[in-house]
């Protein structure tokens, strides 16, 4: 079994790539850190595959003028079957254009529980559960 320090420094690699693909608005790169059968559950319960995710990201690109984001590790479990759960909270600030002269700016804090599986392509994301969301 691979030591959790190592596992949680990959992860903190992915999250990195992640964060630069999503500024950069490369939606191809950003799908491709998702696991294809992906189950990501929203903070109101309802579950969307990998497809809606990043038809609902693709929009968020389209809108946002720029986004900051970090991730602080909760916690991190290696499971029996070899991935990793690891529970994260992350803060966002997403800026917006508003009338060309002045910028509105969104604030979101999100709880989550993320369970990555280790593929021939490295670490996927294979399941989020949003624990809790705000936006102000």
């Amino acid at each position: 079994m691979r030591d959790s320090e190592e596992i949680a420094t990959e992860l903190d690699a992915l999250h990195e790539v992640a964060r630069r693909t999503f500024s950069e608005r490369d939606i191809e790169a950003y799908r491709a850190l998702f696991a294809e059968d992906l189950c990501y559950v929203q903070s109101n319960g309802t579950a969307i595959d990998r497809e809606h995710l990043m038809r609902d990201v693709s929009l968020q690109l389209t809108r946002f003028r720029s986004v900051d984001t970090t991730y602080n590790r909760e916690s991190l479990t290696v499971n029996d079957d070899g991935s990793v759960t690891q529970v994260l909270e992350q803060t966002a600030r997403y800026s917006l254009s508003v009338f060309v002269l002045f910028t509105k700016t969104w604030h979101l804090n999100r709880r989550g529980k993320y369970t990555y599986r280790k593929t021939e392509l490295g670490w996927r994301i294979a399941e989020v559960e949003v624990l809790s969301e705000t936006v102000t």
